[in-house]
């Protein structure tokens, strides 16, 4: 049982530091910084206007409640259900902000990603997913095991 709270406190510490790199600046431009949500505000300029880009939008802004529903069924004692959101979350946060990540770095470009948004998110993906199967390998008691053995 404590190797499951573990793993649900280091899922949850996870979770918060990937939304928190999400408002952190992911683009730039001069002296402009940008959020993740800021870029999708721009995306009819990345040529992600239509049904694409209201898709890619609904789906990373509803990475948010996603990851406060895993929080929310930990904290009511579903650890299992809980971690399987924190994958999903995790694997989809990670993704974007592995790839993001290693596309910027280039400081004297005019145009370009920042570093630190997705570098943080993708902190944070990692530790909620190491949380998240922390939690799914813990044994769990179940109704018929007994202390003594079989009765």
């Amino acid at each position: 049982m404590r190797r499951t709270w573990t793993g649900v406190g280091l899922g949850s510490v996870g979770l918060v530091t990937a939304v928190v790199g999400t408002f952190l600046p992911w683009l730039r431009s001069g002296t402009v910084r940008r959020t993740s949500y800021e870029v999708l505000a721009l995306r009819g300029f990345a040529g992600l206007d239509g049904v694409p880009g209201e898709l890619v939008r609904g789906l990373w802004v509803g990475l948010i409640p996603l990851a406060v529903c895993a929080m929310a069924l930990w904290v009511m004692r579903f650890p299992r259900i809980g971690a399987c959101l924190a994958l999903i979350f995790g694997t989809i946060t990670g993704t974007v902000a592995a790839l993001a990540a290693v596309q910027g770095g280039d400081g004297a470009a005019l145009i370009g990603i920042s570093t630190t948004g997705p570098v943080v998110t993708l902190g944070g993906a990692v530790l909620g997913v190491a949380g998240a199967i922390t939690v799914l390998t813990a044994k769990t008691r179940t109704a018929n095991s007994s202390p003594g053995g079989s009765p």
